[in-house]
């Protein structure tokens, strides 16, 4: 039975995985995260939303909206410590708290500039040892000729200056204005309390994010039920390439079926597929090979594709029954890609539902704009990692056509995952998080500007509506241009000792979709001598295309360009391995 929307069991009971915990953190560590989860997702109900996988999206958006005002009211208290005492008239008082921050703020700098200075020199290490200036050569050569930057020499200078020229201003305005040095103190000790109420309201928020069952809101706001909706909808509207003047004759995505930029947004890092995809002739079952083609094929496919389809869809879902000390938990779905400029053209390629007819109508529709892959999902260790194999069917031309994309979403940075570390969670790394957000006071200072980006991504939430792609707007296209889980995770070139766990895992499903699939075309009347030659080859086959590290076996490029073949094997276009690049 076809599935148009099937999320994960955690995702439908609401029950937060690793992964949504880790991006919950992630919008009060990482500033740069938070703004991209409000700017994106919360503020931009003009695009869709890209689909979750792993996670959800809910609770991460309830966050950054917290986070963001966390921020906001220590950067408001900063600005409002100055104009509050100028707008009261207490001038020399608001003279005094501006000397504080600036002093405070110059302090940071220094410290920054005597970090750079400390930096150690990139030196050259001699190919062999003994050759070069002795070691205590080259120190009194440093002592006696140093090298200085002259550009961090003046910059130090004017730092001086300017802390001198605010420390003596300072003492001037208190010892003339006694009282409203007095009132500039308390103003201090206000902005020192707000510093360790929000470092202390942070750590907790943080230590809720770990432990609480559930971190949806009790009442979802209108962007927050339309990006619920979008993220586990069953089409997703990917972003087509623009075109380029830039002829680049060395462009190795070439040898890809997507080039550089993946359709699969949301799924990840795209690190194996299928090139070319396997085509299968629809032939009857024969001893007599050399039988005329029109005597053995098909006139009409013995089935549809969607057949095919609830096929392996059947095959694949007892995976996730086995025991809980051997089973790979694979989760299989429908999903359907339409790319954003034909959602311009078209808006009724993108329903609100998709029934199980209208699916059956696409699967068995052969170049459709809305592009069908079963999708075979399997997370591990909290969803930290997600492997995601889809699988296209197309028939066509008495021909069957077999294409398969794998995609991976990696783990998510140490700082996003850091609250779960030994003395980062509890009591005293409450009481430790209110005194570093104390000595953040310096560098808060200088960032207190980005007050108004809130206030604007504020205004934003409040007028736009809270979902502009279900009707078509002129000159707006709505294809999803990010995925929050994406954007942090690590790149593929980069794991590690998981990586051989996903490989065997997307291997495992592999296998069982072409063991289905054989079995499938047995069963139908159809030859599966060439379809075995060619799956034995795809499953022994090593990967190719991982992320940016691609590997080309036995290819050849260029003007009368040739590549040895072995004896026993025929040098036929047809024999190249159905998935090796």
């Amino acid at each position: 039975m076809l599935t148009s929307d099937a999320p994960p069991a955690k995702e439908a009971t609401h029950e937060p995985t690793a992964a949504t915990r880790h991006l919950c953190t992630g919008v009060y560590v990482d500033e740069r995260f938070r703004d991209l989860v409000i700017n994106e997702v919360c503020t931009a109900p003009y695009r869709r939303v890209a689909p979750s996988y792993g996670f959800d999206v809910v609770p991460v958006m309830h966050h950054a909206w917290r986070a963001a005002a966390l921020s906001a009211l220590l950067r408001l208290t900063l600005v409002g410590a100055v104009a509050a005492p100028t707008l009261a008239g207490a001038l020399p008082t608001a003279v005094l708290v501006t000397c504080g921050l600036s002093l405070l703020w110059l302090l940071h700098r220094a410290v920054l500039l005597l970090g750079a200075d400390r930096e150690p020199r990139p030196r050259r290490k001699p190919k062999r040892r003994g050759l070069g200036p002795a070691r205590d050569d080259q120190r009194l050569s440093r002592l006696l000729s140093p090298r200085k930057n002259p550009e961090r020499c003046r910059a130090r200078r004017r730092i001086g200056v300017a802390a001198l020229s605010l420390t003596l201003t300072g003492l001037f305005m208190a010892l003339t204005h006694p009282g409203q040095a007095t009132m500039a103190l308390y103003v201090a000790a206000g902005i020192t309390l707000m510093c360790l109420s929000i470092g202390s309201a942070r750590q907790l928020l943080l230590n809720h994010i770990l432990r609480a069952p559930t971190l949806r809101p009790a009442r979802l706001s209108g962007r927050q039920r339309a990006a619920d909706a979008q993220q586990g909808h069953v089409c997703s509207v990917y972003r087509r390439p623009r075109h380029s003047e830039d002829d680049d004759e060395d462009d190795i995505t070439m040898f890809t079926l997507f080039g550089d930029e993946s359709p699969f947004i949301g799924a990840g890092e795209l690190v194996y597929q299928w090139n070319p995809p396997m085509s299968i002739q629809l032939l009857r079952p024969g001893d007599d090979d050399d039988a005329p083609l029109h005597e053995r094929e098909h006139p009409v496919p013995p089935f549809q594709a969607h057949e095919l389809v609830e096929y392996l869809r059947e095959a694949v879902q007892p995976l996730d029954a086995d025991s809980q000390d051997v089973r790979p938990p694979a989760q299989v779905r429908d999903r359907v890609y339409i790319a954003e400029t034909d959602v311009a053209v078209d808006h009724s390629l993108l329903p609100q539902e998709l029934a199980e007819d209208d699916l059956r109508v696409i699967i068995n529709t052969p170049g459709s704009k809305q592009h069908h892959f079963l999708e075979v999902t399997t997370p591990a260790e909290g969803s930290e990692f997600v492997a995601t194999v889809l699988l296209h069917i197309s028939l066509q031309g008495r021909t069957l056509s077999i294409s398969t994309v794998a995609c991976v979403l990696a783990h998510t940075p140490r700082s996003f995952q850091r609250t779960e570390e030994f003395g980062h969670h509890g009591a005293a790394a409450v009481i430790w998080a209110a005194f570093r957000e104390l000595a953040t006071l310096p560098s808060e200072i200088q960032r207190s500007w980005r007050i108004a980006p809130y206030l604007f991504a504020l205004c934003k939430a409040a007028v736009l509506p809270r979902d502009l792609t279900s009707a078509p707007i002129r000159n707006v296209l709505i294809g999803s241009r990010v995925s929050i889980r994406e954007r942090p995770s690590q790149a593929w070139s980069k794991i590690q000792l998981e990586k051989s766990d996903i490989l065997g895992r997307m291997k495992t499903i592999e296998r069982r979709l072409l063991r289905a699939a054989g079995d499938f075309l047995s069963a139908r009347d159809v030859d599966i001598s060439e379809f075995n030659d060619r799956a034995l080859k795809i499953i022994n086959s090593g990967i190719f295309n991982f992320g940016d590290n691609n590997s080309f076996s036995n290819n050849a490029v260029g003007d009368a360009a040739q590549v040895g073949v072995a004896a026993n094997q025929s040098a036929g276009p047809n024999n190249s391995g159905g998935g090796r690049q």
